[in-house]
């Protein structure tokens, strides 16, 4: 993962390579131990779609970063992949499509860049006030 400044309050966990999923699940339900379990849920739902989308259509999962940050309270997750050399195809996948909807379904806000041969999607879930 690329570094970035994070936010004041803000507390993160970095996870690169393919077998990070099982320990971001548990990194990400302890950061969230003060959260309902059903926000909890939707965060761990949301962040399993975001690293399975980044494995989609011929790319490679990159690394992954969950943040917490404090005003207003939310949940940060970015995602980095490598993009294919050459594209799939011009239209996404049906998978990738599903996933789409489910991102826009769970997540407060969301959007993808692309630079060169690197995407990077963030998407943020608001939290309740502690």
């Amino acid at each position: 993962m690329t570094e970035e400044p994070q936010p004041p309050g803000a507390a993160t966990a970095v996870f690169n390579g393919p077998d990070t999923a099982a320990a971001a699940r548990v990194t990400l339900r302890a950061m969230l131990a003060h959260v309902p379990e059903a926000i909890v849920g939707d965060a761990v739902q949301l962040m399993d779609e975001l690293v399975t989308d980044a494995g989609r259509d011929g790319a490679t999962f990159r690394g992954l970063r969950l943040s917490l940050v404090q005003t207003p309270p939310r949940l940060r997750i970015d995602v980095e992949r490598d993009e294919p050399e050459t594209p799939a195809a011009t239209e996404l996948s049906p998978e990738r499509v599903a996933g789409r909807f489910l991102i826009e379904d769970l997540a407060s806000t969301w959007w993808s860049h692309t630079l060169g041969d690197i995407s990077v999607t963030r998407a943020e879930l608001v939290l309740p006030a502690r």
